[in-house]
C-alpha cells in the first residue's frame, strides 16, 4: 500500500509542475478516439469474473480497428501546421517561450515521416501489434474453446478499407489457428456498419452541420479560449493560432504518440494536462452527438449487431452456432451498441455549455482505437442440467452495468437483446457509398 501511495504522490507532484513535459511523471494520454488501446485496456486473462462449474462455449465481439494513419484531410491540415515548430523553436531561444530547453530539443530533433502523413490511410505498426496481442489474449484465456476451429465453427469480417481489412487479419493471426478463412468486406449493408450504407444517416446526421452545434459552441466557450489562450503563451509565437492550427497541433500530438513503445510525442509539450482535457471534451461533443445519445437514430442502429449477437448465441444453446465471432470496424458503430444497451449515459446531455468534468461519455475510455465489446457464452452444468450466462467485456474488462455482478442469466439476456432482432433501418430512404 506504501508503494502504491507513493507512486500516485509522484504523479501528482509532476503533472502539478507542468513545465518541462519530458520528465513528466504521468502524462495525460488520453486523446478522445485518436487514445493508444494499451493505454486503457485491461486484460481478460485476469477477469475478476470467475464462474464455477461453467465453460465458455462462444464468443461473439465487436472490434475498432487499429491504430491507423491519419487521412488525407487531417494529414493536409496536419503538414501546413508543421511550420509551427520553427516558431517554437525560434520563440524559445529569443526568451519568448515557457517550454523547458529538453522539450525544445525534443521538438527540434523530431523527424517528420511523409510516408506516415501521405493522407493514404493505413494500419500502423502499433496498430497490428494491439489487435494481434488481442487475439493472443483471447487465445490464452479460453484455449480449450479455440484451440481447434474446424470450417463453420466460426465468422471473421471486417468493414470495407485496407487498415479495417488488415486489422481483423492481424486480430485472427493472434489466435495461433492455421488456415482460418476471413470472409470478404461487404460492399453494402453489414452488420457491423449499417449505417455507413443509409442515406438518411450520411445526410442527416454524418453531413449535418446541425449535429455539431455544440461542439462549435463550445470553440467560443471561455473555457476553450483560455486553452488556446495558454497555448499560445506557453509556445510563445507572435501570431494568433487559428482553431484549425490548435487541432492539427492536437493531432500532432496524439498521432505520433506510441503506447506500446511507451513513447510520448514532443508536440504533445505544447500543451498543459487542462488543455488536453480541454480538447479531448471538444472531442466527446462531436461523437456524442454524430455516433450516439445526442441523435436518437444512432441507438436504432446500435440494435442490428446486438440482435446478431443474440441470434448467434442462441443458436449455440440449441446445438448450432459459431465458437467465435469477430467483426472489426469503425468506433462509430461501438458509440452506437453502447448507446443501444444504454451504457455510459448521463443525467443530462452534454453541451457546449459546459464541461461535465465527471461525465460517464468518455471516448478516451470507449472508441478508442482497438476498441472492443466482446460477449462470453457460457454453459454451467448444475446437477445433470445445463444452464447459460453472459459475461459483457469492454475493452477486456468486465462491465458490471448491464447485469448484475457482470453475469447475465440467460433469462435476463434474453429480455434485454430478443428485441433487438429483425431490427429495420427501412427509414434510409436510399443507399449511400459511403464505406
Amino acid at each position: 500500500m506504501k508503494t502504491i501511495l507513493v507512486i500516485t504522490f509522484l504523479c501528482i507532484h509532476e503533472a502539478a509542475s507542468n513545465y518541462c513535459y519530458w520528465n513528466t511523471g504521468c502524462p495525460y494520454k488520453y486523446f478522445s478516439t485518436e487514445t493508444a488501446y494499451n493505454s486503457v485496456r485491461g486484460d481478460i486473462r485476469d477477469s475478476v469474473i470467475k464462474l464455477t462449474g461453467c465453460n465458455p462455449v462462444s464468443i461473439w465481439g465487436m472490434y475498432r480497428h487499429g491504430k491507423r494513419k491519419p487521412s488525407s484531410h487531417f494529414s493536409e491540415k496536419i503538414k501546413a501546421a508543421l511550420p509551427i515548430r520553427n516558431y517554437v523553436v525560434e520563440s524559445y531561444e529569443n526568451g519568448h517561450s515557457s517550454l523547458c530547453a529538453q522539450d525544445v530539443d525534443n521538438l527540434r530533433d523530431w523527424k517528420f515521416d511523409s510516408k506516415f502523413f501521405d493522407g493514404v490511410i493505413d494500419i500502423t505498426e502499433e496498430g497490428r501489434q494491439e489487435m494481434t496481442r488481442i487475439g493472443n489474449r483471447l487465445k490464452e484465456t479460453f484455449p480449450s474453446l479455440l484451440d481447434h476451429l474446424p470450417k463453420g465453427s466460426y465468422k471473421f469480417r471486417s468493414a470495407k478499407g485496407i487498415w479495417i481489412e488488415k486489422s481483423i487479419e492481424s486480430l485472427v493471426s493472434g489466435l495461433g489457428v492455421p488456415n482460418l478463412i476471413i470472409d470478404e468486406a461487404k460492399p453494402g449493408l453489414d452488420v457491423m456498419n449499417p449505417y455507413s450504407t443509409c442515406g438518411a444517416y450520411q445526410k442527416n446526421v454524418k453531413s449535418n452541420p446541425a449535429v455539431y452545434v455544440e461542439s462549435a459552441k463550445y470553440l467560443k466557450n471561455s473555457e476553450y479560449l483560455a486553452t488556446k489562450d495558454r497555448i499560445q503563451r506557453r509556445s510563445g509565437i507572435e501570431y494568433s493560432l487559428t482553431d484549425e492550427n490548435v487541432t492539427a497541433l492536437y493531432d500532432l500530438c496524439r498521432y505520433t504518440w506510441s503506447a506500446v513503445d511507451r513513447k510520448s510525442s514532443p508536440w504533445c509539450a505544447l500543451f498543459t494536462k487542462d488543455d488536453l482535457e480541454v480538447l479531448e471534451y471538444e472531442q466527446d461533443l462531436r461523437h456524442y452527438y454524430r455516433n450516439s445519445y445526442g441523435t436518437a437514430v444512432n441507438e436504432v442502429f446500435g440494435k442490428v449487431p446486438l440482435g446478431d449477437l443474440f441470434t448467434n448465441f442462441e443458436s449455440v444453446t440449441k446445438g448450432g452456432g459459431n465458437k467465435i465471432v469477430a467483426y472489426v470496424t469503425h468506433s462509430t458503430m461501438l458509440d452506437q451498441m453502447y448507446t443501444a444497451l444504454g451504457l455510459f449515459k448521463d443525467s443530462n446531455p452534454l453541451t457546449g455549455a459546459n464541461r461535465d468534468r465527471d461525465r460517464k461519455w468518455r471516448t478516451s475510455k470507449i472508441s478508442v482505437f482497438s476498441a472492443n465489446l466482446v460477449a462470453v457464452l457460457n454453459r454451467c452444468v448444475k446437477e445433470g442440467s445445463s444452464e447459460y450466462n453472459v459475461v459483457f467485456y469492454l475493452n477486456e474488462e468486465p462491465i458490471r452495468s448491464i447485469c448484475e455482478e457482470g453475469v447475465c442469466s440467460w433469462e435476463d439476456f434474453d429480455a434485454k437483446l430478443r428485441p433487438t432482432v429483425n431490427t429495420t433501418i427501412d427509414f434510409c430512404e436510399f443507399t449511400s457509398k459511403h464505406y
